[in-house]
């Protein structure tokens, strides 16, 4: 059974779907959503949350039309969403989002992670910015690759009309970005304060069931399966937006 309420010696705090929680008091919960790579704000455009909750989709830096900084770094862009992040109750990461989510989480608040990992799982993507490696994943592909053989058959073609283009030399780009993946160490036990919730597609093929349950595992989070692949936002908004809200859904063991 998930706890839903948090207390702690100073001061006592709530987490954002519980009862007293002085905005589900006033009935408005904040929610900010951070989008991974290759998607973009648009990854959380299906959702549907109950109408008084505000839902904030920011553009992470560096993966938006408007290009990426040479010195691209996740302390960077993490410094640059921490205002709009810590003033939310509840924070939703997907993907590289899910490493700008737990950066920036503090005490108290609601975190909901999907497809992504804290900790050494990133050494991986680092290697495919390695130059012969990289042809094959930045240079041939662009990302395309990633987004159509990562969701279910289904949404293949949705998908990689959505967010099959990022602007001019995005395969150098999406490089630059995997060189600069490395996350803070610790950063799965920093969530220990918040309430962790696992929102994972069960058909991930890039963060499949054992990343899932090391990010369980090691956050002390909620593990909850939805029925799609690395996308699950967009693929299964509904059953995505029902763990955010609390509403039950199939958990993991």
């Amino acid at each position: 059974t998930e706890t839903l309420f948090l207390t702690w010696t100073e001061p006592t705090r709530y987490c954002a779907n519980h009862a007293d929680h002085p905005n589900r008091q006033s009935g408005i919960v904040k929610v900010v959503a951070l989008h991974g790579l290759p998607t973009s704000p648009r990854l959380w455009e299906k959702l549907s949350l109950p109408p008084t909750w505000q839902l904030t989709t920011p553009q992470i830096p560096g993966l938006g039309q408007s290009g990426t900084a040479t010195d691209w770094s996740l302390e960077s862009c993490a410094e640059q969403l921490r205002t709009v992040t810590q003033s939310a109750d509840i924070v939703v990461g997907h993907d590289l989002g899910g490493v700008l989510c737990a950066m920036n989480a503090k005490p108290g608040q609601t975190i909901v992670l999907s497809g992504t990992a804290l900790g050494l799982y990133w050494w991986m993507i680092r290697a495919t910015a390695l130059p012969i490696v990289q042809q094959w994943f930045y240079q041939r592909h662009g990302g395309r690759h990633f987004l159509a053989n990562g969701c279910l058959p289904e949404h293949a073609p949705e998908l990689l009309n959505a967010f099959g283009d990022h602007g001019p030399d995005w395969s150098n780009r999406m490089r630059r970005i995997a060189q600069a993946m490395k996350p803070p160490k610790g950063l799965a036990t920093s969530l220990h304060d918040c309430t962790v919730k696992l929102a994972w597609g069960r058909h991930d093929p890039w963060y499949p069931s054992i990343v899932a349950h090391a990010v369980k595992r090691a956050t002390k989070g909620t593990l909850y399966w939805i029925p799609a692949g690395h996308f699950a936002p967009w693929e299964n908004p509904e059953q995505f937006a029902a763990v955010i809200t609390d509403i039950q859904t199939q958990q993991g063991s």
